[in-house]
């Protein structure tokens, strides 16, 4: 498989270039390299130096509940590859400060789990595998978060 530069550089590279067939040789190879590196950097979510920035929040919680089956859909308009959402949900505590605060990461917006009895209060966020975490987005509302029972 041939791979082309596609707007990576690395120092020294005009210096290279100018060194005759050789540095051509040369600066093809790492143009290679570099393309490769950035594709991969692409791809994964990875930033240049350390952990990349969250995707956008998501744009709304959707939850309903029948015979005690949560079912909970993350709404996120263009969502890039590679996003997961975390969903917590805490029982009975719109604040989700207490011992009954759950929290899973998902690889699809939609979840379903049977939870016991009393009100449940749903938020969530997006985050990449190496990201830290979005901003939270409330079932209901920041203000006002609604809760499902």
């Amino acid at each position: 498989m041939a791979f082309s530069q596609t707007g990576a550089t690395y120092r020294n590279r005009a210096f290279i270039l100018a060194q005759g067939r050789f540095g051509q040789l040369l600066a093809d190879a790492l143009d290679d390299i570099a393309s490769q590196a950035q594709a991969t950097q692409k791809q994964g979510n990875f930033a240049k130096a350390g952990t990349p920035s969250p995707p956008s929040a998501p744009t709304a919680v959707q939850g309903a509940v029948a015979n005690r089956v949560f079912t909970v859909n993350v709404i996120h308009a263009n969502a890039p590859a590679g996003t997961q959402w975390v969903l917590q949900y805490s029982l009975n505590d719109s604040q989700f400060g207490d011992a009954n605060t759950i929290t899973e990461t998902l690889m699809h917006p939609q979840w379903q789990k049977y939870l016991p009895n009393g009100v449940i209060y749903l938020r969530a966020a997006a985050k990449f595998q190496a990201s830290d975490q979005s901003a939270w987005v409330y079932l209901g509302g920041s203000a006002a978060p609604q809760g499902l029972s």
